[in-house]
């Protein structure tokens, strides 16, 4: 089945790749083609946001990105970072600023919503924990019930226990829910540098390299 995947960045960053560095620089393209290797993948779309408040996160994401982008099966669908000052609870009432991540699960859910009206895939993976999309899925599988959907929720194996993955069967829907499968991610990491173009390389950040195990010397 021609098959469309779709990644809420946000949350399967903190689902999976916050305590996982050594697997950021991935392939995302053959990872779900392997996933999905019984389907033909024709588009995966990753819904994400520049880090603008925060310098050295973003030259990261700016060689990850460009090392996406050549690519042929990925696109980019960028939200933002909207600032916000909030108050301390405690007795001190300091003033801070946060940094929400916004627009991510609207893009996510009108892409999902036009790839159904148009006919663009047979089969729809969504990749999110988030209940915020889920809206959006019960409404392709309501309204397109040709479309076979599977929604992989991103957990690492010891956080599992607590996360849910029987939403859409208490709500009688056709969904396939379960685990992201991370067993082969990490034979999906690209090369440290990648040509992009001419003269222009996309290099793996230090702090995503797979780090030696050092033996303990007794």
């Amino acid at each position: 089945m021609k098959t469309v995947v779709y990644i809420d960045g946000y949350n399967w960053y903190h689902a999976i790749f916050k305590n996982r560095p050594e697997w950021k620089w991935l392939n995302i393209q053959s990872f779900f083609e392997q996933v999905r290797h019984r389907d033909e993948i024709v588009a995966v779309k990753m819904f994400t946001a520049w880090m603008e408040h925060d310098p050295d996160a973003k030259a990261r994401q700016e060689s990850y990105y460009k090392a996406l982008s050549i690519l042929p099966k990925i696109k980019l669908i960028f939200g933002t970072f909207q600032v916000r000052e909030v108050t301390c609870r405690a007795d001190c009432n300091r003033k801070y600023t946060v940094y929400d991540e916004k627009k991510t699960d609207v893009n996510l859910a009108v892409e999902l919503i036009n790839d159904a009206v148009k006919e663009h895939c047979e089969s729809m993976c969504v990749v999110s924990g988030d209940s915020d999309v889920q809206p959006a899925v019960e409404w392709v599988v309501t309204n397109h019930p040709e479309i076979k959907v599977t929604v992989y929720v991103p957990a690492l194996p010891p956080d599992q226990s607590s996360r849910r993955t029987d939403y859409y069967k208490t709500k009688r829907l056709d969904v396939e829910c379960k685990f992201l499968p991370l067993d082969n991610i990490k034979d999906h990491q690209m090369k440290h540098s990648i040509l992009v173009s001419p003269g222009n390389f996309a290099v793996r950040p230090h702090s995503w390299q797979v780090q030696p195990v050092v033996a303990e010397v007794k």
